[in-house]
C-alpha cells in the first residue's frame, strides 16, 4: 500500500484520474466475469427436444422446456405452446427470436462502454502527466542554480515516466477484457441462436 501511495505521489496530478479509472475498470471487469459465468444460456436438452420436435411430439417437448431454467429454454417455450395452438409458424418464430436476441445483446455487453473509455482515455492521461512532468522540468531549470536543476531534473523525468507507464498499464487490461468479453458475449448469442434455429427447423 506504502509503495502504491508513493507511486501516485512520484507521478504527479494525473495518477489521481487513473487510479479512479483503474478502480472503475477493475470493477467492470469483475462484474461482467461474474455476470456471464454464471448465465444459464444452454439447454441441457437440446438432443432430446430435437428428437421430440422430429417426432411431431410438441407436448412432450413443451414439458421437457418446462423443466429447463436455461434462457434457450425459457425463450422456446412460448413459442413452442404457440406454434402447438396454432398461433404461430415457423417464420413468425424467427422473427421473434431475432428480436429477443437483440434485445439480450446489450445486456451481455453492459457497461462495457465504460471499459473501452478507460482504454482509450487512460494513455491521453498519462500523456498529459508526462507534458506536465517535463514542463516542471524545464521550467525549474530556468530559475534554479546548477546542483538544484540536476535534482529536479530527475525528479520531473521520473513523474513523467511514472504517468505515462500508469496511463497505459490501466489502458491495457482495460482494452483486453472490453475484447474478450465482445467475443465471450457474441459466442453466447451465436450458441443460442444455433440451437434454437436448429429446433424451429425441426418442428413438423
Amino acid at each position: 500500500m506504502e509503495h502504491v501511495l508513493e507511486l501516485i505521489q512520484k507521478g504527479g496530478l494525473a495518477m489521481y484520474p487513473l487510479a479512479l479509472l483503474s478502480l472503475i475498470s477493475w470493477a467492470v471487469i469483475v462484474e461482467r466475469l461474474v455476470s456471464l459465468k454464471t448465465l444459464k444460456y444452454k439447454s441441457k436438452h437440446i438432443k432430446d427436444l430435437k428428437t421430440l420436435l422430429a417426432s411431431k411430439d410438441i407436448e412432450g417437448a413443451s414439458k421437457l422446456l418446462s423443466t429447463d431454467s436455461s434462457y434457450t429454454a425459457e425463450l422456446l417455450r412460448p413459442l413452442v405452446e404457440e406454434y402447438k395452438e396454432g398461433k404461430t409458424d415457423k417464420y413468425d418464430m424467427v422473427r421473434r427470436v431475432d428480436f429477443e436476441l437483440s434485445l439480450l445483446a446489450p445486456k451481455l455487453e453492459k457497461n462495457l462502454a465504460l471499459l473501452s473509455t478507460v482504454a482509450s482515455t487512460a494513455p491521453l492521461i498519462g500523456l498529459f502527466g508526462t507534458i506536465t512532468g517535463l514542463i516542471k522540468v524545464f521550467s525549474s531549470f530556468a530559475t534554479a542554480n546548477p546542483e538544484e536543476a540536476m535534482a529536479l531534473l530527475s525528479k520531473g523525468i521520473s513523474e513523467a515516466l511514472v504517468a505515462a507507464a500508469t496511463g497505459l498499464a490501466v489502458a491495457v487490461p482495460a482494452l483486453l477484457a472490453y475484447w474478450l468479453f465482445r467475443i465471450w458475449s457474441n459466442g453466447i448469442l451465436s450458441k443460442i441462436e444455433e440451437d434454437v434455429f436448429e429446433l424451429i427447423r425441426v418442428l413438423r
